[in-house]
This record gives C-alpha cells, structure tokens and sequence, in this order.
C-alpha cells in the first residue's frame, strides 16, 4: 500500500500547505486555480516519491536474496574444488601405487631368472659330477655302444647307441648319406607323432622318440657335443609336394646351461633351402615359459614352438605339425622355403664332426634322399668345393 502524503512530505523536506486563511494574498489576486493545480502537481510528486521509495525497498530486498544466493554458489563451487583436489590427490597416489608394484614385477623377474641361471649351474655341477665319478648307468646286454656317429663300425644311416661326448650312452639317428663323415641328428620330426610344443626343461633334456621317430637331442647334449671340437650343422627339409632342399652352416655351437644356450658360432651359409636363421650368434635359447628371444613378443608362444628367436618370422622348425599352408606362422615353417605360411612335412637338424685336415666338402646338390628313407645306402661321394 502507499504512504500517507501528508506523513513522508516533511521526510523530503517539504512542508505541507496551511490551512486557508481568511485576508490573504490569495485571496485578494484571485490565483485559487494555479495553486490548485500547483498543489495537484506537488501531491503527484510525492506519490512518485513514494512509489520509488516502494521499488527501492523491493529492489534492495532482491538484492540481498540475490547476495545469499551467490554465496551459496560460491560454497558450492568451493566444495567442489575441494573435492576435484582430494580426487586428483587420489589418482596421483594411484600413479605412484602402481609405479610401485611395475618395479616390483620387474625385480621379482629379474630374480627369477637368476634363479634358474642358478638351478641350470648347479644341475650342470652335479651332471659333471656323475660323469667324474662314472656313474653312467648300465648298457642292456646285447646292445652294442658305439664311440660316436663316427665309429668305423657304422656302416650305413640308421639308429645306434653312441657315448659321444654324453654323460651316458643314448640311442640316436646317424646319417651316413653324405659322404665322407657322418652326421649325428640332433633334431628328427617326420609324422608329427611327437608334440614339440614343450617348456624349456623339456628341451633341455631331450624328448621323444630316439630309435628312430620323431625326437629332439637336448640342449646339454647338443652343448656337449659341439663343444667337443668343430663342428657343421646340415638342416635338411621336405614339403609336401616331395621337394627336398637343404641349408648347410660350416661352423656351428652352442653354449652352456648356465648362458642358457646361446648360439656361439654360424656362419658359412650354402645351400639350396635359403638362409632363415640369419644372424643369430648370441641369441639365447627360448621356450613358452621362458622367453629370452630378441623379440619385443614371446616368439615361442605366439609360433608355437621352441629355439633362437630373433624375430618370430624367420624360422620355427620347432613348431606344430600342420601338414601344409596353415594361414599363419604356428606350423613347421623355414620362411625362405615354401614361406611361413607353410608347414613342412619333414626337418631334420643334423651335425658332423669336422676333420681336422683344412678341407671342406659340400653336400651334393643332386636328387636328395627324403627323410623317412632312414635305412637308405649312402650316396656318391659329394662334389668338392
């Protein structure tokens, strides 16, 4: 409601009009009408007065609802900061929780490999020990052990019991197709009945079938006997369409159990099957469960298989048996011969002693003979170099 005129009048410092008179000046010029209308005009200016004291009163109280309001806002949007500042506090101690527990792994792995390098040195004391002591088993009676692949008593390929450089005597494969030398097959897969997806104690030891199928030496045993003078390494391979091709490297060895086999000497490539393993001295030995391989993957698991890696595509003559174009790099595969795409069908890693004579001969590039003709005669006398 509006204010009373005659109330706020003295407040804006007007005074209101006195009461008529009798005699005044007023009366005696005749002006009623302008003061009238003067009076009119300055009752109209204190209502408007009025009016804005009024909005003034309203728009004062808006004000202050509005100031509350802001602070309210600004309480909320404190808040908020604090907790945008707590969650940040949480996701950098996350950061660093986690950073924590990756230097951990890694030095867990770091122990872990220590660990084995020590269990592979302490197997290898104790085998030597056995070997000082002569504590190799007894031969069954009737077998006849032979000195190596090399004994003068071997005539023609087929399975033998050799000593060799071995702690014990062990039935094995001895290629006599080459003349002149023999060579002692460290690695034999022909049908596939052998599973050559293993861990590295497996390969370590040797497995599978020695007199005569599908098998793979050992690791100490290829160590041992390419250690024991100078040696080649004759890989011999057939696909599926009877094609047979060879690789041949003239210097080849393998260091200890306790280096975890790496490569130390291949070089000297010839051949027909092409070069799949490349350079690969001073690449350690790799399985599924322990993966060494120069690789930013583990080669073993994503092929399938076991050996030097120093990529996963060069080579995986230790990977499944899949009989042909398998569509990826899981099979039998030598890349520069039928591809990695392509399984082969037989692979046979060989090697043979080397005289001690300078002289150096070639496999004949001739018709080969395949791999399951195990009983073969030995062919010609190779072409000299």
């Amino acid at each position: 409601s509006l204010a009373d005129t005659s109330a706020v009048a003295p407040k804006f410092g007007v005074k209101p009009p006195a009461p008529p008179s009798g005699g005044s000046d007023i009366d005696k010029c005749g002006c009623h009408e302008i003061v009238a209308k003067l009076n009119k005009v300055k009752s109209s200016l204190l209502q408007l007065l009025v009016n804005l004291y009024n909005k003034y009163g309203y728009v004062h109280s808006e004000l202050l609802d509005m100031n509350k309001r802001v602070k309210s806002v600004s309480w909320y949007v404190g808040q908020t900061s604090e907790t945008s500042q707590a969650i940040n506090g949480q996701l950098l101690s996350s950061s660093l929780s986690i950073a924590q527990i990756m230097q951990s792994l890694r030095n867990l792995t770091i122990t872990q490999q220590q660990l084995v390098t020590k269990t592979f040195l302490t197997e290898s004391l104790l085998a030597l020990e056995k070997r000082h002591e002569g504590s190799n088993p007894q031969v069954p009676e009737g077998d006849v052990v032979y000195t190596s692949c090399d004994d003068e008593r071997i005539t023609q390929t087929g399975t033998y019991l050799v000593q060799d450089a071995f702690a014990e005597p062990i039935k094995l494969l001895c290629v006599l197709d080459f003349q002149p030398g023999a060579y002692t097959v460290i690695q034999n897969r022909q049908d596939g009945s052998t599973d050559f997806y293993r861990g590295y104690s497996d390969y370590r030891s040797g497995f599978g079938t020695f007199d005569g199928g599908d098998y793979w030496l050992g690791l100490d045993r290829i160590h041992n006997i390419t250690t024991s003078g100078d040696y080649e390494l004759f890989i011999q391979l057939e696909d599926f369409e009877k094609n047979v091709t060879y690789a041949r490297y003239e210097n080849f060895a393998i260091g200890a159990g306790n280096d975890f086999y790496p490569i130390t000497k291949m070089n000297g490539y010839n051949g027909s099957a092409g070069d799949s393993y490349g350079s690969v001295v001073g690449v350690l030995f790799s399985a599924y469960d322990l993966d060494l391989d120069n690789s930013e993957s583990n080669c073993a698991v994503s092929n399938r298989g076991a050996g030097w890696y120093t990529d996963c595509g060069l080579s995986n003559l230790n990977g499944l048996y899949l009989k042909g174009l398998s569509g990826g790099t899981t099979g039998m595969f030598w890349e520069t011969f039928r591809g990695a795409y392509y399984s082969l069908k037989t692979s046979r890693m060989m090697v043979k002693r080397k005289p001690m004579v300078a002289e150096t001969t070639t496999p004949p590039t001739t018709a080969m003979t395949p791999i399951n003709g195990m009983t073969a005669p030995p062919t010609a006398t190779p072409t000299q170099p």
